[in-house]
Parts: C-alpha cells; structure tokens; sequence
C-alpha cells in the first residue's frame, strides 16, 4: 500500500491511500465525507453468488482532510457522533470509519462460504465491523433483492434467543409466535427445519450470531448447546447460496471448537478472519472523521497524542469511544468566559483530554467518581451488582473474567435497583425489556417466560476498573459457585411439579457440602447473597441428604445390635463357666474394667458421628485394658473392636492445614504424601507415621494442583496466579 499527499491550495490537502492492484475510481469528496458504501451494485448471476461483488479487486480510500474553517463551516450538530461503550449497530454505519478494507474482504469471505467466523479479541472491535460495516454494505447491495439479516446472542439459551430474534419488531421481516415456536424445539434439525419451513425462494438470509463464545460460557445445557452447533453446521453444509452464517466471537475461546469437530472442519477450510489492530491511518479517520460530520475539528496534535497513547494497548477501541465520548460530553457540558458551551468553539481541546485523565485512564476515573459519591451501603450494594454479572471460566490458558448476562430477578430490593439505575444511566450496564408470555406446543401445555436482562456494557470494564478486579480475586470461588447455583434452581424450579425429576436436580455429594460451606461463612454475602429461591434449593437438598445419612445410621445401628447380642451371648457363657470367680475381682479391676467399657460405648459413638479414626483410637485403648483383666470379654469392648475392625475404612488422618486441601500427590516410592491447601502452604508428611517432615510457605496464592516428578525429587505446583513452580523435595 502505498500513500501520496497531494497539495489542492493553501486550505485543503487530499491523501490517497492506494491498493497495489486493480483501482475504481477516486471517490469525490462529498461521497468520501458521506462514507457511500464500498460495494458497487451489479446484478446478481443465478444463485451462485449470495451479493452483488464489488467492481474491482481492491478498494481506493481517499480522505479529504479539509481546513479547519471548512470543517467548522458545517452545521453544529451537538449530539455525540462517539458510541461510548455502546456497540455499533446497522444504524451507526455513517459514523463508522477505519474498517473499510476489513468490511470489503468479509464481504468477499460471505459471498465464498456458508458459514464465516469473525475471530478478535475482546474490544477489538468484532461485533461492530459485522454490524455497522458488513450487514449495511450486504444490505445496499442487495436493494433490488429481499434480505433478512437475524441479529442474535446465544445466552443461557440460544434457541430461546433465537425464538426472541424471529419476533423482533425492529426488523423488516415478521413471524407470528405460532411460525417461530419452531426455533423452540430446541433439536438438532431445528435450524434446516426453520429455514425450509419460513424461508421464501427468493428471500436471502444472513443469520449473525454475535458473542458466540456465550454458547460456552454462559449456555449451561449441554444438549442444547450441542444441538444449536450440530443445527448450524447442517444449515452451512446444504450449501444453499441464499442463507449465510457468520459468528463473532472472542479469538481466546477458539480451542472449544475442538470439542466440536464438524465445526471446526468448517472453519478451517479458510473461513476464519482475524480482527486486528488498527493502523494509524485507519485510526485516525475514526477519531477525527465523526467529528468533523458533525462540524467540530482536534486541536492541533491532540490526534497524534491519542493515537500514541494507545499503541500497544489492548482492547482499546471500546475505550477509545468512551473516552472521544467522554471529552464531546465534557465540551457540552462546560460554559466558557462567553456563556456559552464550549462545544461552540468547534475545537475539542488538549485541556480536555488531559482532564479525563486520556484514554487509558478515563473509563477508571468515570467509575470511581461515581463510587466514590456512593455511602458505604450503596457501595456495598455496587460490589454485590458487579459480582453478579460477572463470571469465572477455565480455559487452556487459566482461569479469566467474563461478563455474565444476568436476570433481572437475581437484583432484588430498592438498593439494589437504584445502583441498577445509577450505573445504567452512565452508560455502564445495560438492561434488557422484559418479554410476554410465551406459549409452547405441546400435551403438558406448559409456560416459558424469558426474563428482562442485565449486562455490564462492556467487558472492558473488568480490566479497567481497579476495584472491580480486587473484588474478583477475592471472591472469585463464592461467584463461579453462586452463578453456578443460579442455574441449578433455575432447573429445579422447572421441573419441581414432578417428584422424581425434582430429587435428580437436588444437589449432593462434595458439592453440596462446598455450597453449604460457603453459604455458613457466609462467603456469599458479599457477592449478593441468596436468593429466597437458592436458599430453599439448598435446605431441600441438605434435607434429602440428611435422610439418606439417617438410613444409613439405622442400618449401622441395626448391626451393631446383632453384634452386641452375638458378643453377650458369649459373656453369658463365660460367666456361667466362671461361677463365683467373678466375686473374686478386685475393685481396681472392677474400676479397670468400667474405664474399658465406657471407651468401648466412646468409641461405637463416635464412629456413628463419622470419626472413624477417633472411634479406633478409643477402640484400642479400650482393648488394651482388656488385656489386663482375667478375661478379654467384654460385650462394650467387643463390639466397638468389631464395629472399627470391619465396619471402618480410615486409617490414618493427617492434620496440620489451616485451610482447605486441595489437591493431594504419593511419591514414586509410596513413602512420602505432598498437600496443596488454601492456607497458601505445601506440606510434605511421611505416609507410615503420618508425621509431618516440612512445611513449604512463604507463598502470596493458593494452590490448585502439586504432583511428583517421576524421580520423587521435585514438585510440580500449580497455583491460581497462572503459574507453574518446580520445587526441590528436600530444600523447598
């Protein structure tokens, strides 16, 4: 690519930005400032081609950059022409500027493929190209022709978003409830059984599937997440020129379609696109092209400062928008010497900027000045908000945070609504309308109400906003498992009416004591707490559960009898054959022998309490007095030696962790026990004595996993601050 400056007059400087190859004609300044679409319209050959192609194989950008009175000569609009945190939609194309050549090979890709993935990372900008450059520019194209574009996210579940899609009002296509309860059948044939049951020949459909990666971290049916693929991947391979799917999703959850292999044949037959970083150029025209439509210029080299600021930084373009945003705001809002807004001005000024603190800190000092305003309740409250809509999921790459969209049920009482409304009004979160009743086939005849939603508006915010990331790596356990039990009650509740399928969903085993754990902490209290709902789950599982265990101690306790009888019949025995030989015990031995049985009744009693080692310790000491009398019977003794002797399992218990262990590793030669905890320590324990040989501490994180090398001299030990350490068994 190459770039000419060519001098017009003293007042006007034309760039021409130029594809070494084929070139259309220069576009005329009006048309460059109208940003006219990049596809020029032909007529469509039979049904080979899903769109009109452009004329030519690469594109000519030409940017007029006009003198500031020409620019300042337009007509003031005073309205932000910046989206803040707010995505790009089909609407927005006229302000969209910098992804011409993107737009133009993804038009290409959709005209080649079935299906196209749009891959990037989270805030470059994906989502926008394919909403305010692909579809308007697909949608111009074929003006002559009847398009549908479906816009949809899969959210906790897809084809429910999908039923809601069809019956979108703000579209120009219209389904009735009764042809889009298809979408509800929630099958793998479901998507080819909608396309051929409401789309018309001569229609062309473009489904978009936005934050794809939802499907995995957010859809927690496995079924249905797998039949919503399996639909997709039927659809692309029909090879119907007139239906065309593209995903959007972040670059970092790719490895998932591994999981998926028909799709990942797809995508790797040259269908994925990778959304990039900006050029400069590209990048100025979208910091300096909305603003001059609106009639407002940069003061003299405020566009290189931002420019410069934000290389290398991630994710920035969200915050790039917010802050231009931001600083239009801020030039509206301000009242000069003159008294008027300063926006007047037609400049947006240094002065400004430098006050939001720039790109790479005004979204930080936005939200801290609203928190900082709150009292100490709301910004209890603003905690319990934010943890809520966030998640935490494990990837190949570790553990991350993600934005989690909520139901409006889980925020109740007024607090909670007011810091809703509060952030909601800066831009910050977004809510959803809440949808009627819907209606589903068949026989039970039953209901399904898709709740309103919450969501932050962006999820640059979890890597902007300080407070928000120490609320998250303190609590992060407490939100996996709170979002976790979200969806669990959600599931009970729906099949409540139904006994057995009721029991099914009831929580049990080390989860249920985790949830119960936490909950006794009180660890959730400071994510929002439990809903009424969640609680109740839990007490009825904790409910099922007791009465299981009190089973299981009425059968011990049942045995136990039998043994007691089998044990006194031969102390009967005994003592018949003994005669007067009892009379002749002393009363130490007398006093020995009481000890004995009262450890024997210790002993049976804590076993039925699950203390299976202290029950045989006290089993022991009973047996070892035992020893020291005239006879070894005794029917306490006997029974808590039988009942540890058979009955138990444990055999040792190693004690010295001040936390939660978890993960544990034998060495190669069996001798040696290494413990990860919570407490942030390892201990190493000899496996015979069960004494402990060293503490391994000084560590700042927990750890999730240790193992022995295959020599036993090193340990390998993972923790949760995305590290690997190799430690030395005998020095730590």
């Amino acid at each position: 690519m190459s770039v000419e400056t060519l001098n017009l007059s003293p007042c006007k400087k034309v760039r021409r930005i130029k594809n070494a190859t084929t070139m259309s004609q220069s576009i005329p300044e009006h048309q460059s400032q109208a940003q006219d679409n990049l596809i020029k319209d032909t007529n469509v050959s039979g049904d080979l081609t899903f769109a009109p192609v452009q004329i030519g194989t690469k594109i000519e950008t030409l940017i007029i950059e006009s003198s500031l009175g020409k620019v300042t000569q337009r007509e003031l609009n005073k309205r932000s022409p910046y989206q803040g945190l707010k995505r790009f939609n089909i609407k927005d194309r006229d302000r969209f500027f910098g992804r011409d050549k993107l737009i133009a090979r993804l038009f290409e890709a959709v005209n080649r493929s079935s299906l196209s993935l749009v891959l990037g990372a989270s805030g470059s900008g994906k989502s926008s190209v394919v909403r305010a450059g692909l579809i308007p520019e697909l949608k111009k194209s074929l003006e002559s022709q009847i398009f549908y574009d479906f816009i949809l996210t899969p959210s906790l579940d897809p084809f429910d978003s999908l039923y809601r899609c069809l019956l979108s009002e703000e579209k120009d296509y219209s389904f009735s409830k009764a042809e889009a309860r298809i979408a509800l059948e929630a099958k793998a044939d479901t998507l080819t059984k909608l396309t051929s049951t409401l789309k018309k020949k001569e229609e062309r459909w473009l489904i978009f599937i936005d934050q794809f990666e939802e499907l995995f971290t957010i859809c927690e049916d496995a079924d249905k997440r797998k039949n919503f693929i399996s639909g997709l991947v039927e659809v692309a391979r029909l090879g119907d020129s007139s239906i065309k799917i593209v995903l959007a999703m972040r670059s970092d959850f790719l490895e998932q379609f591994s999981f998926y292999p028909a799709l990942g044949a797809i995508a790797n037959q040259n269908n994925i696109h990778l959304v990039t970083e900006m050029y400069p150029d590209d990048l100025r025209q979208a910091i300096e092209q909305p603003a001059a439509k609106h009639g407002v210029v940069f003061e003299e080299g405020l566009v290189e400062q931002i420019i410069k600021e934000i290389e290398g930084q991630k994710g920035y373009l969200p915050l790039l928008q917010y802050t231009l945003n931001l600083l239009w705001e801020s030039e509206c809002q301000t009242i000069g010497v003159n008294g008027r807004p300063e926006i007047e001005d037609r400049t947006l000024t240094k002065r400004k900027y430098a006050a939001l603190e720039g790109v790479r800190g005004a979204l930080q000092k936005r939200v801290k000045d609203i928190y900082s305003t709150l009292d100490q309740d709301q910004q209890t409250t603003t905690k319990q908000v934010f943890l809520k809509l966030v998640n935490m999921v494990d990837t190949d790459a570790g553990s991350r945070a993600v934005s989690r969209r909520a139901y409006r049920e889980e925020f109740v009482g007024e607090s909670m609504e007011n810091i809703l409304s509060r952030f909601t009004e800066a831009n910050l979160l977004v809510t959803s309308s809440e949808l009627s009743q819907v209606e589903l086939q068949g026989s039970e005849n039953k209901h399904r109400k898709a709740s309103a939603t919450v969501e932050i508006a962006h999820e640059t915010l979890l890597s902007s906003w300080d407070k928000l990331k120490e609320w998250l790596e303190q609590g992060k356990e407490a939100i996996v498992l709170k979002n976790w039990l979200a969806g669990e009650t959600r599931r009970w509740q729906e099949v409540r009416a139904e006994e057995s399928k009721a029991e099914e969903e009831l929580l049990k085993g080390s989860r249920l004591a985790q949830v119960v754990e936490l909950r006794n902490k009180g660890a959730f209290a400071g994510i929002g707490g439990l809903r009424p709902e969640e609680d109740r789950f839990i007490d009825t599982s904790v409910e099922k559960h007791d009465r299981l265990e009190q089973e299981k101690v009425t059968r011990r306790k049942r045995e136990i009898r039998t043994a007691w009888g089998i044990a006194a019949g031969s102390l009967v025995a005994v003592m018949i054959s003994g005669g007067l030989g009892l009379m002749a015990w002393n009363q130490k031995n007398q006093a020995e022998l009481n000890q004995a049985e009262s450890l024997g009744r210790y002993s049976v009693s804590l076993f039925n309490e699950h203390k299976e080692l202290e029950a045989f310790v006290q089993a022991i000491k009973a047996g070892k007095i035992l020893q020291n009398q005239p006879t070894t019977t005794n029917p306490e003794v006997l029974t808590a030696l039988q009942t540890v002797r058979f009955q138990g399992i444990e055999h040792n218990r190693l004690e010295g962790h001040t936390d939660r262990v978890i993960s544990v590793s034998f060495s190669p030669d069996g001798k040696t026990l290494a413990t990860g905890s919570w407490d942030n320590t390892i201990k190493l324990w000899n496996v015979e004595t069960g004494k402990e040989i060293r503490t391994l501490s000084g560590y700042d994180i927990s750890f999730s996993s240790v193992s022995f090398s295959p020599d036993g001299k090193t340990l390998a030990v993972g923790s949760f601050d995305k590290a690997i350490k190799l430690l030395n068994v005998e020095t730590g």
